[in-house]
């Protein structure tokens, strides 16, 4: 919320939400995508030793 407190032009709420809501979405995804590579690396490395 603090970023989108300092990119938005206006200090409503309202255009702070519209600003936070794609920002934390984005957010969640990077996680998402980016726990699913490391299993998947994690797993390819394990097939790798044994």
């Amino acid at each position: 919320m603090i970023v989108a407190a300092i990119i938005t032009p206006s200090p409503d709420w309202i255009s702070m939400t519209i600003v936070f809501i794609p920002l934390y979405s984005l957010y969640e995804f990077g996680v998402l995508v980016s726990s699913r590579v490391y299993k998947r690396e994690q797993k390819k490395e394990a097939e790798e030793w044994s």
